[in-house]
């Protein structure tokens, strides 16, 4: 990558808001992307994820927001730049039915693509050709209809059709629903490799909080607010211990017993992750490990097996929402 893409913005987002009437959806929401970057945007429904993008993709009407935004250098706060950020973007949706049809064999579906795009058609199928071996669609399926296609085969399909006028950026929308879980890995993989070969920023808008394994940076929302964005690893790193966390599997965990274990001078956070089973991060780790078992057994409470981990992007963003709603109940 040379040094003037590792520094280009491509996506810039200053103090927007968003508001419909007298409801606010999106509340001061800043943030940067460079070229090439893969930003994950997580959040349970109506975070404001999707809002977001349909501001960047010249979707709300300038009088619902307010705010610095530019797309390439470009603001969709004035229409007349709509055309250029359109042309300069590509979407890929969540079911393949919005931009596929199941009828057409893949290169009929480039046709079309290319049509609506006025793409040169020799061109869009060369492009085509190139993405689909990027992607390993099986180049005898090329020429058979879509419906006779894996589910997996289709979303690889859908990425294409999304890279085919060559966008600079990239929308996916939970690129990984629909797909069998066993292939979900595979999706993330192939989005990683479109990205490093071809240098596409993208925005991947998910529920799926595996797809952090893929993402430069997350973005964490709740309710309209922007809570966290960085590079997942350092929000690991940013919890007590650097993220080291211990998991009991405990003989009838109940509220009562948590709350003891909460009573521990050196514990930090903790979260019920199964019936009986809890993670558990404090301060100076290995020094408070044997400390809490012996605390633990002097309370009554039965360890049947433990084990240590470092924290997932998962567990990081469950604690960060539960830290969200706490402050709210402290507020009430």
């Amino acid at each position: 990558m040379s040094s003037y893409n590792a520094v280009k913005i491509m996506v810039d987002v200053q103090n927007l808001n968003v508001a419909f009437g007298n409801k606010k959806i999106i509340h001061d929401v800043s943030f940067s992307v460079k070229k090439g970057e893969i930003i994950g945007m997580f959040g349970i429904s109506g975070a404001g994820k999707t809002t977001i993008i349909r501001v960047l993709t010249c979707q709300i009407e300038k009088k619902n927001w307010t705010g610095n935004v530019k797309v390439s250098d470009l603001t969709p706060a004035k229409k007349k730049n709509h055309s250029k950020i359109l042309a300069n973007i590509g979407y890929v949706p969540q079911l393949e039915t919005l931009n596929l049809y199941f009828d057409f064999k893949p290169m009929v579906n480039v046709d079309v693509f290319a049509s609506n795009y006025g793409m040169n058609k020799k061109e869009a199928k060369e492009i085509a050709r190139s993405l689909f071996t990027i992607l390993d669609i099986p180049e005898d399926t090329w020429d058979k209809s879509l419906k006779k296609m894996s589910g997996g085969e289709k979303k690889r399909v859908s990425m294409a059709l999304g890279l085919i006028h060559r966008p600079e950026i990239l929308f996916l929308d939970e690129p990984t629903t629909g797909v069998d879980a066993s292939k979900r890995y595979d999706i993330l993989s192939y989005l990683k490799k479109l990205n490093r070969q071809l240098n596409t920023t993208m925005f991947i808008i998910t529920h799926d909080l595996e797809a952090a394994l893929i993402c430069d940076k997350v973005a964490i929302l709740r309710e309209g607010k922007l809570l966290e964005f960085e590079v997942p690893q350092k929000l690991i790193l940013s919890l007590p211990s650097e993220g080291l966390v211990v998991r009991f599997i405990i003989e009838g965990l109940n509220n009562d017993k948590i709350n003891i274990i909460k009573k521990f001078v050196s514990v930090q956070k903790i979260i019920r992750v199964g019936n009986e089973m809890l993670e558990v991060l404090m301060n100076n780790f290995e020094e408070s490990l044997p400390k809490l078992i012996q605390y633990m057994m002097e309370k009554g409470i039965k360890i049947n097996s433990m084990s240590r981990d470092v924290a997932t992007f998962r567990r990081y963003f469950q604690l960060r929402i539960q830290e969200e709603e706490e402050k709210e109940k402290i507020l009430m």
